[in-house]
């Protein structure tokens, strides 16, 4: 049974205010986030294996504070992280004002952040701050979160249309694009005044989506889906939600030649299979068209 509490109207206004700093052009801004905080949470609810009160989840680059907020109403024990303090703040004093003691607030780098410094997770909360992050730094949090992470992984990120450079990363190869946050020049007092762009890195890095899922295959965890529901109105096309799961990776009796390889063995053993299907389909037909060919010689010969 859910049950809705009644938040004080100073906390209302600045869930209300939320992301508003990017202008009228920025989407899901204000009362439109409403439905992100919606999705996240009820992914929570579908698939956590522990009920709510059990769980302690990690929100990283947390701003204001808001999923991290709306988790600790329904009893879990969370930890809010961001660099920057400007938001952060008021969510700290929303938190106080609801009595919430299980949400604790601080401030930190997410590429600080790691399983000797914060510990494991039930759930991880990884919004919108991917696209923020440049190579390699993107690659160093996703693997330490990968360390952090024993349960679930929620991103919501951006993600690259036009790819138009590739990085290298373990033997890996990722596709995506580079994206200006600041100008060279600018100071670093500037840079962290700039509440939607990146901390202090002049670019950041974004991935296309099918490179997120690769890297997250890449680093461990077991299964990667896409969340088309709840809905968002008005999401934008380049913006995806994603869950990865960290779980026991199976192993099959009916294809064995699947277990203890890599996904790339495993791409590498189908590209030859097919390479093989293809030969014999193509000495199928050269058989076929050698037996027509008798055919029809031995039907002129008997005509002569």
């Amino acid at each position: 049974m859910e049950t809705v509490r009644h938040l004080d109207p100073e906390t209302i206004r600045l869930f209300e205010s939320k992301g508003k700093e990017g202008g009228p052009a920025t989407p899901q801004v204000g009362i439109a986030n409403g439905v992100k905080v919606r999705r996240v949470v009820q992914i929570v609810r579908d698939l956590a294996k522990k009920p709510m009160k059990n769980l302690r989840v990690l929100d990283l680059a947390c701003g204001e504070g808001v999923y991290s907020i709306e988790t600790a109403l329904r009893g879990a024990e969370v930890f809010a992280l961001d660099a920057r303090t400007d938001r952060m703040k008021k969510g700290a004093s929303a938190a106080q004002r609801l009595g919430l003691t299980n949400l604790q607030f601080e401030q930190n780098d997410v590429r600080r952040v790691n399983i000797t410094s914060h510990g494991e997770f039930d759930i991880i909360y990884f919004l919108g701050i991917l696209y923020h992050l440049d190579v390699p730094d993107a690659f160093h949090v996703l693997e330490n979160i990968y360390e952090m992470c024993r349960g679930l992984l929620i991103i919501d990120t951006h993600v690259c249309l036009s790819p138009q450079i590739d990085v290298q990363y373990k033997a890996h190869t990722y596709r995506g694009s580079r994206w200006r946050e600041h100008d060279d020049d600018d100071p670093e007092q500037v840079r962290r005044s700039r509440l939607l762009s990146s901390l202090d890195n002049t670019f950041s890095f974004q991935f296309t989506k099918d490179s997120i899922v690769r890297l997250l295959v890449n680093i461990g965890f077991t299964s990667v889906f896409e969340c088309y529901a709840p809905l968002e109105p008005s999401k934008p096309d380049d913006r995806v939600t994603l869950v990865a799961t960290k779980e026991t990776h199976v192993r099959l009796s009916s294809y064995p030649w699947v277990n203890d390889k890599t996904e790339k063995d495993i791409e590498l053993t189908l590209v030859e299979a097919e390479k093989s299907r293809d030969c014999y389909c193509f000495m199928h037909i050269l058989r076929l068209f050698w037996r027509h060919v008798c055919v029809f010689w031995h039907l002129i010969y008997k005509r002569k």
